[in-house]
């Protein structure tokens, strides 16, 4: 019998999905059916993000979208902007929960379901935990990329962070837990696991079983094709980790490593563990060492004492061309964060004009890159969502990379062969080969 139908909105990042996927399968074991229908649902969790004020604000929008789209539905609220309120209510949301309660959250449901009186907000109790995914996630059929999320919370204390205020430090996830989820995944037909967490280099300090451990044994599966590392720490970007990137075909020659600047100064005002002359070494390390490697990063513009000069050092870095990919942040004022305390605020136009120009150096760098991938072969991954197929090659990572545009798609999801033809933007046109019918091994 159906406990009733519950929606989930789920807002953020891949962490924040893979979290809302390890829930919904709870309590579709329990009984409850899932729905995308947010007018016809009896309860909605909205699974929130709450890093920065946009994100709250999202997080605040969404709720009053959901509540007029649902007048009768108990909406929940769930998620670091759960976390980020601290116990504080919020009109129109009937319970909330924190980071570390996710567990509670069957318990809750039925509370509400019954019509009896749910606490309307779970204060924080003690620092953010980490949450359980070790349940079969839904993988609708045609999915052949999955997260995977190997660990919690962060030992950093970055001064324009937030994130240890919701998540805790370090708590890193039993290897049998994270293998146990990437064999069944695997055994479901997933093809590419992308390992996550706030800072995945740091996997394993705590209990002593680190990062090259969990992808040796991964890379030894036959069903897996590639493995990919998204959330690095330069800091900790270790010769054996170079090793496996450059000798281990399995795990993709790529890297998303946040450097969020270059310039001492700025670096040394961010609490961040390395300075220039270190990260320009481990640059030059990774060049030399993985060939063809493919860097993503992100940097903050209009940190709070960000000089002109210290910006041209930035952009400098960007025009020489080692990153694939770049994402570029304005500065975001947070309150609860130590650099709310540091003197320097630049103007908002300042801002805007040196997010503009990273944003445009990156386009440039981007467009020769791609260019010159014209006429070559790659290898793709081809998958079919609800929302149609899609293509990435090895060096894009879902969501946040591009893909490619093939001139016609093959009769089923798999791994191919396929050349580069054209660019379009941020993604590539390909056509697969003629003897790709069958996935490449």
């Amino acid at each position: 019998m159906s406990l009733g139908r519950v929606a989930f909105v789920v807002l953020g990042c891949a962490k924040n999905q893979v979290e809302a996927e390890s829930m919904s399968s709870r309590l579709a074991r329990d009984g409850w059916d899932l729905t995308a229908d947010i007018p016809n649902a009896n309860l909605v969790v909205v699974h929130s993000c709450g890093f920065l004020d946009a994100a709250r604000q999202e997080a605040r929008d969404t709720l009053g979208n959901v509540r007029r789209a649902s007048p009768k539905a108990s909406v929940v609220l769930t998620g670091c902007f759960a976390q980020y309120l601290n116990g504080r209510r919020l009109p129109g949301v009937d319970a909330i929960l924190g980071t570390g309660q996710f567990d509670r959250l069957p318990a809750v449901l039925e509370g509400l379901r019954r019509k009896r009186s749910a606490p309307p907000a779970i204060p924080r109790s003690g620092p953010a935990g980490y949450h359980d995914a070790s349940r079969p996630r839904p993988l609708p059929p045609g999915q052949l990329s999955a997260y995977v999320r190997i660990s919690e919370g962060c030992n950093h204390r970055c001064t324009f962070c937030v994130i240890p205020q919701l998540r805790g430090s370090l708590k890193s996830r039993p290897p049998e837990d994270i293998f146990a989820e990437a064999r069944d995944l695997t055994d479901r037909g997933v093809r590419e696991l992308v390992l996550i967490s706030q800072d995945t280099t740091d996997y394993g300090r705590d209990t002593g079983r680190r990062l090259p451990f969990l992808i040796e044994e991964l890379a030894s599966w036959p069903k897996l094709d590639w493995l990919r590392l998204l959330y690095a720490y330069p800091s900790e970007v270790d010769d054996a980790l170079i090793a496996l990137l450059a000798g281990e075909p399995k795990l993709l020659g790529y890297l998303d490593m946040p450097l969020q600047h270059i310039a001492d100064p700025v670096l040394k005002a961010m609490a961040r563990d390395s300075g220039e002359k270190e990260t320009r070494r481990l640059l030059d390390r990774l060049v030399k060492r993985v060939p063809g490697l493919a860097l993503r990063t992100t940097f903050i513009v209009g940190f709070p004492g960000e000089t002109d000069a210290d910006f041209r050092r930035l952009e400098k870095l960007v025009d020489t061309g080692v990153f694939e990919h770049v994402g570029v942040f304005p500065y975001s004022f947070e309150p609860r964060s130590p650099s709310a305390r540091l003197p320097g605020l630049v103007p908002t136009e300042v801002v805007n004009e040196r997010w503009q120009r990273l944003l445009d150096a990156h386009r440039r760098v981007k467009a020769k890159k791609d260019a010159a991938r014209i006429g070559r072969p790659i290898a793709v991954l081809v998958e079919r969502g609800p929302a149609g197929w899609s293509a990435r090659a090895a060096h894009q990572a879902p969501e946040v990379d591009g893909g490619v545009r093939l001139a016609r798609w093959p009769r089923r999801p798999g791994l191919f062969a396929a050349a580069v033809t054209g660019v379009d933007g941020f993604d590539l046109k390909a056509t697969l080969k003629k003897s790709a019918e069958a996935p490449v091994p």
